[in-house]
């Protein structure tokens, strides 16, 4: 049977009959809360666009013929049903929460039927009460806050309540200009904003800050070099490598702890959250540098425990319950007993059949704990969907297995976050749809579904064919930055690990997908069709950079071929700087245009030494 919406309700009937929407219908609330008038403006909006109709709204005491939206303290608190039957529409609901999830499923159905529905019974819940979306802002793209509000568009549209922007050094603390002075920083205006136009569609939106790893930004200026684990780390040049790797905070310096507690203290009351993720994974670097000594004297363990124990009960003595990530905790899950009661484990692994362990150990541990699985689009141009479906679909399997309470599904941007954050939609759907309900539903099923449902292609085809461009980087993002930032030796190393025997017939596939993309882009509204030039952008990338590849494993022979690729380099980047600016500020696109430009060289035989691998590596 068809999948009629994501997620899927979890009661669903089909009655003889239907409702005839026309110009004489009304949307009626009746006791609801006064944001239920969002809702009503949403169900206007659908019915205007996928109907042509103008359907007015009030408030009061429904009359026969109305579409009904109400509040009724009779049904749990997460619960709504809907009622699509010929005489009348009726959408009942616990809470304003469940009000609006019930609202998504009437304008799904409107987008698929038009005025003309047919009959419909439904009643429905979430399975897990924290559904989640994670976004990095960190690793090379800061969305713009306008791209911002049509992700919190999508979310509030596939149910998903809980929202985290990760952030390293692109927000704008006040103190700390020399972080952010190069980059395109969020704003306190800008998430104040943004936590507004959440709330209201019953998003939360939970501050996510770095406060132990993952600091190089911060760490690498000359006014807080001083707190890095690793000395003279101010004088260490930027890569990609070695930015992904470094710096961790110098837990051992007296005033570290306070520094971090400053930039929580900075930056928490933007937002209306109960909840701060301190983030506090892959502390690369600690008891490596300056803690060495102390952590010898005392244990790693012991250094870590401390931090994280020490920010957590600093959060929940202001009333907030703290986040943070348990790949580190997870080598001693008896210590999750040390910190506080109230302390959320982010349970992350990414593989597409991840292992449970983690998750069953830290649940044995007695902490509370989300399962966090992810899109699959980090290193890479294209996403890899198929990846990404089986991920999720896991790590869900585990979250009601081991009693986790949320499922928070990340969307990392690690080396520059160059794959364009409207391809990882489809993931974010996949996420919704296990997310609220955990019944398994097939891949192609589900991408039928994000077809009709998101891209408006009544075909059911066009998520199907976005799939087809995932498994072709054979010379993928991740090679090519290693490639260009490492020595000649570790040059050697990534040529001899890539399969250059595929590139062919890799190609070959790349370009039938890309056709068959073409081909299918006359099946989306208007508003849609954006996407195709994205995925056409994806796919040239793709190709080149696998011709590129074979180049240097060739041994970089100069000629016309060569100087033909670098232009064909050079206009692709001029695109897709458009491309960028479309969702993303500034960020650092320079810096991606810059190590695309030195291949740019390369090819032309353009005289630039040899790269040495930066220090510390």
């Amino acid at each position: 049977m068809m999948m009629e919406f994501i997620p899927n309700p979890h009661k669903i009937e089909h009655p003889a009959g239907v409702h005839m929407l026309d110009n004489q219908s009304r949307i009626t609330l009746w006791q609801t809360e006064p944001a239920a008038l969002l809702y009503a403006q949403m169900l206007q909006g659908c019915l205007r666009e996928y109907a042509g109709l103008e359907v007015p709204f009030t408030r009061g005491k429904p009359r026969a013929g109305d579409a009904v939206l109400t509040v009724d303290t009779a049904l749990p608190q997460n619960r709504y049903t809907l009622s699509i039957m010929p005489e009348c529409i009726t959408l009942k609901a616990g809470s304003d929460e469940a009000l609006c999830n019930g609202v998504q499923t009437l304008c799904q159905y409107i987008e698929q039927h038009g005025a003309v529905l047919p009959a419909l019974e439904i009643e429905d819940w979430p399975d897990l009460a924290n559904r989640g979306y994670y976004q990095d802002c960190s690793r090379g793209r800061v969305p713009k806050l306008d791209y911002l509000k049509q992700v919190a568009d999508i979310l509030c549209r596939y149910k998903i309540n809980q929202w985290q922007l990760y952030i390293e050094h692109t927000y704008l603390f006040r103190d700390l200009s020399e972080a952010w002075r190069e980059d395109t920083p969020l704003t306190a205006q800008e998430i104040m904003e943004l936590d507004d136009y959440c709330a209201v569609r019953h998003i939360e939106l939970v501050p996510s800050l770095s406060t132990f790893g993952h600091m190089y930004r911060i760490l690498s200026t000359k006014t807080c070099c001083d707190l890095c684990e690793l000395p003279d780390s101010e004088k260490i040049p930027f890569s990609y490598t070695y930015a992904g790797n470094h710096h961790t905070l110098n837990v051992s310096n007296p005033d570290a702890l306070g520094f971090v507690k400053g930039l929580i203290d900075e930056y928490r009351p933007l937002f209306r959250s109960s909840k701060f993720n301190i983030c506090d994974d892959e502390t690369f670097d600690l008891g490596k540098g300056r803690s060495k000594a102390l952590a010898e004297e005392q244990s790693e363990r012991s250094l870590y425990l401390s931090h994280v124990k020490a920010l957590c009960e600093y959060l929940v003595a202001q009333g907030v319950t703290p986040q943070f990530w348990g790949d580190i905790m997870w080598r001693f899950p008896e210590s999750c007993a040390e910190l506080p009661k109230e302390t959320i484990c982010l349970n992350w692994g990414y593989l597409p059949h991840q292992r449970e362990n983690e998750i069953r150990d830290i649940a044995a541990s007695g902490i509370t704990q989300y399962a966090c699985p992810g899109v699959c689009g980090w290193n890479r141009w294209m996403p890899l969907m198929y990846n990404s479906y089986l991920n999720i679909r896991t790590m869900c399997h585990h979250a009601h297995k081991y009693n986790a309470i949320g499922l928070l599904n990340t969307d990392w941007g690690d080396y520059g976050h160059v794959n364009d954050p409207r391809l990882t939609i489809p993931g974010i759907l996949y996420g919704a749809a296990f997310g609220w309900n955990a019944e398994p539903v097939e891949f192609d099923e589900l991408n039928e579904a994000v077809s009709r449902l998101y891209y408006g292609d009544t075909t059911g085809q066009f998520a199907g064919l976005m799939a087809k461009l995932q498994d072709y980087e054979v010379f993928d993002w991740r090679n090519t930055v290693n490639w260009i930032e490492c020595d000649e030796k570790t040059r050697a190393e990534i040529l001899s690990e890539v399969d250059f025997t595929r590139i062919d017939d890799a190609n070959r596939a790349v370009e039938k997908a890309k056709a068959d993309i073409l081909a299918a882009a006359v099946n989306l509204p208007a508003g849609k069709k954006q996407i195709v030039q994205v995925l056409c952008q994806t796919a040239d990338i793709i190709v080149l950079w696998n011709r590129i590849g074979a180049w240097l494993n060739a041994g970089c022979p100069h000629g016309p071929e060569a100087d033909a690729m670098a232009a064909a380099l050079e206009h692709w980047l001029q695109r897709y700087r458009a491309q960028w600016r479309q969702v993303s500020k500034e960020s650092s696109l320079s810096v991606l245009t810059n190590l695309i430009c030195r291949y740019a060289d390369l090819l032309r035989g353009r005289a630039y030494g040899t790269v040495e691998a930066p220090a510390g590596r």
